[in-house]
Formats: C-alpha cells, structure tokens, sequence
C-alpha cells in the first residue's frame, strides 16, 4: 500500500511539472510577435502565387556576393531597418519574409516588424540553408 501511494504521488509531481513546463512553453511561442518559416515553404508559397515580400536584412556587399539573393527581394540591411521600417508600410496588407545570411538577423528584422504591426515570418537557416534545397530555381546570383 505505501508503495502505491508513493508511487502515485511521483506519477502525479511529473505529471504537474510536464504539464507546467509545456504551458510556459506555448505561452513563450505565443508571445513572438513573428512567426518562422523554411525554405521549402517559402518556395511552395511563391509557386502557388502567394504575394510575398522578401527581404533580405544583409548588408549590400552580401546582397551581391556569390551566396546570392532572392530573386524580388528588397533590401534593407539590418543596421538601417529601425530607420527605415516605415518604406514597408505601402505593404503591411501582405506577408514579408526576411533573410540573412544564417538567420541571427532575419529574427532580429522579423520581431522588430512584427512589433512594428507587420505580419512577418524570419526564414529558417537563412540564404545558406536556402541554398542547400531546392530554392535554387528563385535564387539570383
């Protein structure tokens, strides 16, 4: 019997701390004012027609290096996006998407955007993980 019941009590603290510490969990995700989005994704979308903005947050010398860029892609380098946020209004109706190099910045961009009342999405892995899939076909070198 005192084994049940200790057994029954453990059960029951993992089951309570399982429980809190995904609720902290959603609540976190919930509280991004952006959401995430990969590649594959992204390319899906843009086959489909989906009017989306792509921005790219590197700086211009990264724009038109070998990596690449997007094909349609505004820029808007991260250091200058405070400032210059306000070029995207014409746009709010419509989903952007930013980029960077690996991503660190594009996440940067997407909560400042998303803060700013923009729907906005950083993409996965950036320009880099971009450029292992398929999204090759969208890419300008």
């Amino acid at each position: 019997m005192k084994k049940s019941a200790t057994t029954f009590l453990l059960l029951l603290t993992l089951l309570l701390i399982s429980h809190f510490s995904c609720s902290r969990k959603d609540t976190l995700e919930a509280e991004k004012p952006y959401g995430e989005i990969t590649p594959a994704e992204v390319e899906e979308r843009l086959k489909k027609g989906d009017n989306l903005v792509i921005l790219d947050v590197r700086t211009k010398e990264e724009y038109e290096s070998e990596t690449g860029h997007l094909s349609g892609a505004v820029l808007i380098p991260i250091q200058e996006l405070e400032n210059r946020y306000h070029e995207l209004d014409s746009l709010k109706s419509r989903e952007i998407v930013a980029y960077c190099r690996t991503g660190r910045r594009s996440e940067r961009a997407s909560k400042l955007l998303g803060e700013k009342g923009f729907k906005a999405y950083n993409l996965l892995g950036g320009i880099l993980e971009w450029n292992k899939g398929k999204g090759d076909s969208l890419k300008v070198k």
